[in-house]
């Protein structure tokens, strides 16, 4: 631009942040025969439909592992950036980003130990970094987290009703996070899916306007998962592509220590 949590462990909790199943079957029975209720359902409701779109609890609490790879495109940059990164259960995470012209970083962390790389003209470091500071990074990174998380940080929900989004039909919810923060989320009324969330984040000029956009939503394993991320921050527009999405479980020497760390330590 997520308390550190293996991806598992984030999408159950996403899950027991949920109503139960029957209780929301439940409450659409009701709504089904209610015109009112029926044409804008509880902010709960649209969540575990989401939920039920991605392919359901089943699938999402068989997940152990994600990896990914793509691009991404600044603002004015003539040619696109790379990014490639692995988590796992116990806390393991692998990050790598690369942008032409302009230098490269990576971080991660085998579950006990965090680092960083950072190259710049030409000229590459490593050190070791805190855990908890991995933690924060990965959250910021991984897309993934900060779309299916959506209900396990909601303090507040309420379904504004109807809206249009890029001229598509959808709920719009408004949510309070944790932190006291808003976010308007936006569902779309046919699949479900989620579309975009919208939030006021301040920075050195003042509060400016974002909006993530999340499309291309493409079968991984028994999931769905979004392929395009946009952003709009203010007069900013960044985008990321996923080339490679899969839930096949990662090897567990991804995670280990960079050699040039160890070595550090003879």
């Amino acid at each position: 631009m997520i308390p550190a949590m293996s991806p598992r462990l984030t999408l159950l909790a996403l899950l027991s942040a949920l109503a139960p199943v029957t209780a929301v079957c439940s409450a659409e029975a009701q709504q089904s025969e209610n015109p009112v209720a029926s044409a804008a359902p509880d902010a709960r409701t649209v969540l575990q439909r989401f939920v039920r779109a991605v392919g359901g609890e089943r699938a999402i609490r068989g997940i152990r592992s994600l990896s990914a790879e793509g691009s991404i495109t600044l603002p004015a940059s003539s040619k696109p950036g790379r990014f490639s990164w692995q988590v796992a259960d116990g806390d393991r995470c692998r990050f790598s980003m690369e942008f032409p012209g302009l230098g490269a970083s990576g971080f991660g962390s085998n579950g006990t130990e965090g680092w960083q790389r950072i190259t710049l003209e030409g000229r590459t470091t490593y050190e070791r970094i805190a855990v908890t500071e991995v933690d924060r990074r990965r959250r910021t990174a991984n897309w993934f987290e900060l779309a299916l998380t959506l209900p396990e940080r909601a303090r507040e929900l309420e379904n504004m009703g109807a809206a249009q989004f890029d001229g598509a039909d959808a709920w719009e919810i408004r949510m309070v996070d944790a932190s006291g923060r808003t976010q308007h989320l936006f569902f779309d009324r046919t699949s479900s899916l989620l579309r975009a969330v919208r939030l006021v984040e301040d920075g050195p000029l003042g509060p400016a306007d974002v909006t993530i956009r999340f499309s291309d939503w493409q079968p991984v394993g028994d999931i769905r998962l979004f392929r395009t991320v946009t952003i709009d921050h203010a007069d900013v527009h960044m985008k990321l592509h996923f080339n490679r999405v899969s839930t096949e479980p990662v090897p567990g020497q991804a995670f280990a220590l960079p050699d040039e760390l160890l070595r550090t330590d003879d």
